[in-house]
């Protein structure tokens, strides 16, 4: 995530901060499987606010919260342009670079503060392959941005979804937008050309992990135009699990005791025997509506392809 200064709250009700960071680009650690070698995330907090979201726990770098004031106090990195251009010269051209991984870069914010766009436009000149990884149809937007760069099979992006019971998701993701917004995402940018994976994690015991509800989901997404898709069982660590939890106690009482107890090891991983039983299901169900499983992966684009565009 970087480090930097903070400036005053603008808003007393939804607190959003200037924040100057030090660097926009993580590098991911040496052995690690993530399918990226570096990562970068415009703002910190989400106002998606999903239940689960493992990034919660950055807040308390903080010395916030990580329940509602992940949420509602949100941070906005300013002189991202400039400074992606510096450090991306610095960073091998076959580097895989993933938006997204810890707070949504289109969410709401990104309307008014472009940070993520400034970001793609420095990638479409570097001509690094990139992910974008969202929940919003606000990536619509730049679709005259990512058009040239899925030419040059330069981009991928992954819409986040995962469950169509809209009941269930306006609890666990009271923020986002609903799963028709979603699939209407995917349907754009698959006919502009965009290739598209559909984002199934976390998968949550009990809540999405129904083999028929997952079977409807990754059907839905095919018949949307999703290429392939990416899934994983959801780790809950304490802080983000008993947030969960006390969503859990008002809509499914039922369930408490059993993620306390699923969610109770090191690092906040379920089970090892349902983590193997519910990607096994997910696959099986992928190869069935003919969605492959992981890919497409984006490439380096030629550098007389590379675009250029005006500093931010």
């Amino acid at each position: 995530m970087g480090t930097g200064t903070r400036t005053r709250p603008r808003t007393p009700s939804r607190v959003v901060e200037a924040w100057a960071a030090q660097s926009v680009f993580t590098r991911a650690p040496e052995g690690a499987r993530f399918g990226f070698q570096y990562s970068a995330n415009p703002y910190r907090g989400c106002a998606h606010a999903c239940r689960y979201c493992y990034a919660r726990t950055t807040h308390t770098y903080l010395g916030l919260q990580p329940g509602r004031d992940f949420e509602t106090h949100l941070f906005v990195k300013v002189g991202v342009g400039r400074r992606a251009r510096a450090e991306l010269r610095r960073i091998p051209q076959d580097a895989s670079i993933a938006i997204g991984t810890a707070t949504d870069p289109y969410q709401p914010l990104e309307g008014r503060h472009r940070v993520t766009r400034t970001l793609i436009e420095a990638l479409a000149e570097s001509g690094h392959p990139f992910t974008i990884t969202t929940k919003s149809p606000l990536v619509l937007r730049d679709l005259d941005l990512l058009v040239p760069c899925a030419r040059r099979q330069q981009v991928v992006v992954h819409i986040s979804l995962i469950a169509l019971d809209r009941a269930l998701l306006s609890w666990l993701e009271p923020g986002a937008p609903p799963p028709a917004a979603r699939l209407k995402t995917i349907a754009a940018l698959s006919q502009a050309g965009v290739p598209v994976t559909l984002f199934l994690a976390p998968i949550l015991p009990a809540l999405t992990d129904q083999p028929p509800a997952m079977a409807a989901l990754l059907q839905a997404a095919r018949a949307a135009g999703a290429q392939a898709v990416m899934a994983g069982p959801g780790r809950l660590e304490e802080p983000v699990r008993e947030y969960l939890v006390e969503a859990l106690t008002v809509h499914r009482p039922e369930l408490v005791a059993s993620y306390r107890r699923w969610f109770c090891t090191p690092g906040g991983a379920p089970p090892l025997a349902w983590r193997q039983q519910v990607l096994a299901q997910a696959q099986a169900s992928a190869t069935e509506v003919g969605l492959s499983w992981g890919g497409p992966k984006p490439r380096p684009a030629p550098p007389a392809a590379q675009l250029r565009f005006p500093f931010a």
